[in-house]
């Protein structure tokens, strides 16, 4: 039943992904620097995260697109759940400024949505290869 929805939910939701991604990248990018760090440089910290959460919740869910829906479903669960963690990463106490946990939990929550998607998807599929095979014996 997902396989029939599949293609339209994963173009959908993950615009859905990439935008929030976005947000939430351009809002940490645009605030000042966490001062409460000791060790670590707090504007290195600041750029690395913004540059992860674009290339892993932006581009790397974009990509994703340009292939048909129903191919390389592991490799897209894959994909959507480093979207997910990278994203998370935004999450801490740390990096979170205003306006932009919303964002991005949407993000997450729509990431692990997808993964989990995929991976059902995929095993509904070698489901009906298993199926045609036995039938043919």
């Amino acid at each position: 039943m997902i396989t029939h929805f599949y293609p339209a939910a994963v173009r959908i939701i993950t615009c859905v992904v990439a935008v929030c991604s976005a947000v939430s990248a351009t809002l940490l990018g645009t605030a000042p620097p966490p001062e409460s760090l000791k060790v670590l440089d707090p504007v290195d910290l600041r750029t690395t995260a913004v540059v992860l959460t674009m290339a892993l919740g932006v581009v790397a869910p974009v990509t994703l697109l340009i292939a048909d829906p129903l191919r390389c479903l592991l490799l897209k669960a894959g994909v959507f759940a480093a979207s997910g963690f990278g994203n998370a990463m935004m999450l801490s106490p740390l990096l979170v400024v205003p306006f932009q946990e919303t964002s991005t939990m949407i993000a997450v929550i729509c990431s692990l949505t997808l993964t989990i998607g995929s991976i059902i998807t995929y095993m509904e599929s070698v489901e009906r290869k298993n199926a045609r095979r036995r039938a043919t014996t």
